[in-house]
């Protein structure tokens, strides 16, 4: 007897060093009733994890609809839902609800939760059109405005969130739950109620908003929290004829009755805002590798989710003794400070790799291979984390909901803080690298607040663990790869540094990582001289003043202004690179010029591009800007406009087609003057063939006089006119050619003629109504008819290719009845050649064509200088950059010889082209290709004899082939050219 009281003894003693609760610890063998009650609640718990996270998205997404969709206002939605959770968990952690069964209680909150879920998801886009007059009023009070939208967003959502916040903590103090193991049930519960979400993130971005629209997905989410709210009120009927609702075997001490454990709640406050400060850190340096969609961040989420749902899960197998010693949650925590660099260090970037380039990446597994791999073991860690810290607050608590409520407040108010100061405090300053670096010394200093001295005791095996992480830990952070970030950049910069010519070279001149995204502007040079700049948000060339670019780019500008010569007042939505702007500038009768983006880091990069004819055009007195949504912009402004252009990001980048929906081009058009004009980019290339009807749909919707035109490639522009429209006189139409600013400037991107204007007509309104007859328009509540799957490059080819046939073409321009209402009929002499040097460019870019063949077809066919320099693979750019290196030389440098040549066959010197090949040929320079050119070239200026002579000395290293034949015969019949035997 005196032996086995003096083991009793010495095994308290153990229990007490080691942190064990002092009570007598309960029988963890559980009844079978019991434990079908756990896994009934744990189903329950799941459900309402589905909804939640399905009305979390939805609201994310209609809130931006309401009030617009920058990185501010999702940071005041996110800010809303925080404080409704923490009030819910406030009211679980401060209340005894004794009046209450606690699962008719759960009940009753997840039917709030439903129906108030509900009715935000239909009401949200209601309330921001009844909102528009008064943020109108307040448009030049933007505190003011900024306060109203936080106000209202809470107030939306507070009673539902609320609700949220408390189902936990109120399903923990459950009578069935009294006798379980409570550091158990909490795992469990938690880890399963956030494995629901998991399921709520996947089915409805990849399943239910394509299949129901946002108002059916929300119908759903409440459809789960609904029969959640059932099921708990069955099993709180079955417990009550059972006799099972006593309350819980102690009363609940109010919280001026126990002392908090305030290490405890600190650790589970700053193990909140670590997790969610490096899962924006996370999701942000994945964008430097995978296609920016809706379905990347649900993936990347739903990994991160099912990680700390695994992690909750498996927190109940750990042994008690294990897991409610004091050093466990210091190793936890030194476990996670490596693990967050030790996932970055070794971060297989190169597994996934495409040969167009690692951001391409859009097929789910790959997206879930680099989420598992980066994030997985951290917030793996933090799942075991919150259940283990709640089961130590509850020895000093003793309520369950209290408990439960309070470390779910100090959670929860920790990860409303991190994602905050990952945005606007330490991305900006520090980087993403060094934020992640900062959250891996966080976990430190938090294992050390969570230490205990004897934690540290060599006496102790857990003592020896404890110093030999902390070892590893600070070895980690002194051979931590610092500059590893630039790896990271290079792989998203490198599918860009190739292009058509050796002598443009590729350096980043600016990089920039801000509020919401990481910035890199990449400068091309050639011969030594700046030829054109890309814009990379995060990975995905955003914008770019190459050549190709700089053509569709400035008709947006152009295009309006000639068919409404009278505008004074032009909007621009979405800078890019300010070639659209630039555009704008240069016309005179402008009076203001409003420029709008979301990224004032954006706007920050004007004075980075150099180039030919460009200057910063926000330097222009008559250009206001503001950093905004767009969409919130229009809706928000009093301001009225002639012309509204819109080149927003591709539709399919997340978060960008709520600029392409119906409601959005109703928008626009209410914004627009009487005889008003909007111009949008549909970048059908980028796009299946139905995804670019259900937009002409939408637009056509809100602008019946719609029309769509394009130059000799697949960036189309959607222009509609508010009213009929009027018809435009040819002098004002000429008088843009005449313009000492503009007129060089449409020359340069090849619009060289007005009839080149007019030849860039693809349909009217009649021609989208016949082609989208069965096509339902994109609406806000109809997204997902814009899918995540990539377009069919060659349907896209074939419906394109209709619109490019010279003769039909110029029938549709010329039966028009918008042409003929607003379009002078005195400019529509040959028509039918103009459309046909388009479509001969759009078919030679598309699947190639004899160059020769069509260089003589323009050369002899035509006066136009572009389709010659462009079947030579030069451009106005890249001849003004040689023109000017060669002036500076005594003899034109042999890289700017082709563009040379093909400046002086573009203005028909053929004598001027004659010499710089014979030059070139001297210098062994040329190839083939300028062997043939030279040959030809002979015979166009009519010296045949020299023609035949070059062919006849060079003849025995011309390899035979289908091209000479040609050749000999095309020189024969047009000059009398014999060929050698």
């Amino acid at each position: 007897m005196i032996a086995r009281t003096h083991r009793q003894k010495e095994a308290n003693e153990l229990a007490r060093d080691a942190g064990l609760e002092k009570s007598a610890p309960r029988d963890s063998r559980q009844s079978p009733y019991v434990t079908l009650r756990i896994a009934i609640l744990c189903a329950v718990l799941f459900l309402s994890g589905i909804g939640a996270l399905v009305f979390e998205t939805l609201w994310l997404r209609l809130s931006g609809l309401a009030f617009g969709n920058s990185v501010w206002t999702a940071a005041l939605i996110l800010s809303s839902f925080m404080a409704g959770l923490a009030l819910g968990n406030t009211i679980a952690a401060s209340s005894k609800l004794q009046r209450w069964r606690p699962l008719r209680l759960y009940a009753l909150l997840e039917l709030v939760v439903a129906l108030c879920g509900c009715t935000i998801v239909f009401g949200l886009p209601l309330l921001g059109q009844w909102l528009r007059p008064v943020f109108q009023l307040l448009w030049s009070h933007q505190p003011l405005l900024v306060a109203l939208r936080l106000i209202f967003s809470f107030l939306i959502l507070v009673v539902p969130t609320t609700a949220m916040g408390l189902t936990l903590p109120v399903v923990m103090r459950s009578p069935l739950l009294r006798d379980a193991d409570f550091r158990r049930v909490i795992g469990l519960l938690y880890g399963w109620n956030t494995l629901g979400a998991v399921a709520g993130a996947l089915l409805g971005e990849v399943y239910l908003v394509r299949a129901f629209g946002l108002g059916g997905t929300g119908l759903i989410a409440g459809l789960a929290n609904c029969i959640a709210a059932a099921i708990a009120f069955l099993l709180a009927a079955g417990d009550r004829r059972r006799g099972n609702l006593s309350g819980p075997q102690t009363e609940p001490r109010s919280p001026g009755k126990y002392r908090l454990p305030w290490r405890l709640l600190f650790v589970t406050l700053g193990t909140g805002a670590i997790l969610l400060c490096l899962e924006v850190v996370w999701f942000r340096f994945l964008r430097l590798y995978v296609a920016s969609s809706p379905r990347a961040f649900s993936v990347m989420l739903a990994v991160v989710l099912a990680a700390i749902g695994l992690g909750g899960v498996v927190s109940t197998v750990i042994p008690r003794r294990l897991a409610q010693s004091n050093p466990f949650l210091p190793i936890l925590l030194l476990m996670a400070a490596m693990a967050a660099l030790l996932c970055y260090v070794f971060f297989p970037a190169q597994a996934v790799q495409t040969d167009t380039g690692p951001f391409n990446l859009d097929s789910w597994w790959q997206i879930a291979l680099l989420s598992l791999a980066l994030m997985f073991p951290v917030a793996f860690l933090s799942g075991i984390l919150f259940p283990t810290i709640v089961a130590r607050v509850q020895r000093s608590v003793e309520d369950p909901m209290n408990s439960t409520g309070i470390t779910t407040l100090f959670n929860t108010g920790g990860a409303a803080v991190g994602p905050l100061l990952a945005s606007f405090v330490f991305l900006p300053s520090l980087g993403f690298q060094l934020t992640l670096v900062l959250c891996a010394a966080a976990y430190i200093l938090l294992a050390l607040v969570a230490s205990q001295r004897q934690s540290w005791s060599f006496r102790r095996p857990s003592g020896w663990a404890m110093v030999t992480l902390s070892l590893a830990a600070i070895l980690l952070f002194a051979v931590f790869p610092y500059r590893r970030d630039q790896l990271h950049f290079a792989y998203a910069t490198w599918p860009y540094e190739a292009d058509e010519r050796a002598q443009i070279i590729a350096q980043v001149v600016k990089r920039v990582e801000g509020t919401s995204d990481t910035f890199q502007l990449v400068r091309r040079d050639l011969f030594g001289q700046p030829y054109y700049h890309r814009l990379l948000t995060n990975a995905f060339s955003m914008s770019a003043t190459n050549p190709h670019s700089q053509r569709y780019m400035r008709l947006f500008a152009y295009l309006p202004l000639a068919l409404q010569p009278e505008s004074r007042d032009a909007l621009l939505i979405c800078y890019g690179c300010g070639v659209t702007a630039d555009a704008f500038v240069h016309a005179a009768q402008l009076q203001r010029i409003d420029i709008v983006d979301i990224s004032k880091e954006v706007l920050g990069l004007a004075d980075y591009y150099s180039g030919i004819n460009y200057s910063n055009p926000l330097r222009d007195p008559r250009v206001t800007t503001y950093v905004q949504d767009g969409r919130f912009f229009l809706q928000a402004s009093p301001r009225q406009y002639d012309v509204i252009t819109g080149e927003p990001p591709p539709p399919k980048v997340a978060g960008s087609v709520n600029l392409y929906t119906e409601e959005f081009f109703h928008l626009l058009n209410s914004r627009l003057n009487e005889g008003g004009i909007a111009t949008f980019w549909l970048p059908i290339n980028q796009l299946k063939v139905d995804e670019a009807k259900t937009i002409l749909r939408a637009f056509h919707n809100a602008f019946p006089n719609a029309s769509v035109w394009a130059g000799p490639d697949e960036e189309w522009i959607m222009m509609g006119i508010k009213g009929p429209g009027s018809q435009v006189q040819a002098e004002d139409i000429r008088r843009l050619w005449r313009d000492p600013r503009i007129g060089p400037d449409l020359i340069r991107i090849g619009i060289e003629v007005p009839q080149q204007l007019a030849a860039l007509f693809l349909m009217d309104g009649e021609e989208i109504d016949r082609i989208t007859r069965d096509i339902a328009p994109l609406t806000d509540f109809y997204p997902k008819r814009l899918s995540d799957e990539r377009w069919d490059v060659q349907a896209s080819h074939h419906f394109a290719a209709d619109y490019m046939e010279p003769s039909a073409a110029t029938q549709r321009f010329l039966w028009s009845p918008l042409i003929n209402r607003i379009w002078p009929d005195t400019l529509n002499g040959s028509l039918e050649s103009f459309f046909a040097v388009r479509s001969t460019r759009y078919l030679s870019d598309l699947i190639g064509s004899n160059k020769l063949a069509e260089l003589d077809l323009y050369l002899r066919g035509s006066r136009l200088r572009t389709p010659v320099l462009e079947v030579l693979q030069s451009n106005e750019f890249r001849l003004a950059i040689a023109e000017q290196v060669a002036r500076q030389a005594e003899m034109p440098p042999a890289e700017t010889l082709p563009d040379l040549i093909a400046g002086a066959l573009a203005r028909r010197d053929i004598n001027g082209a004659i010499h710089l090949l014979e030059d070139e040929k001297n210098r062994g320079s040329g190839g083939l290709n300028d062997w043939f050119l030279l040959t030809y070239l002979y015979c166009l200026n009519g010296n045949v004899g020299k023609a035949e002579a070059l062919a006849a000395a060079d003849f025995g290293s011309i390899k035979k082939d289908w091209f000479v034949d040609w050749l000999w015969q095309k020189l024969h019949d047009d000059f009398g050219f014999h060929p050698p035997s």
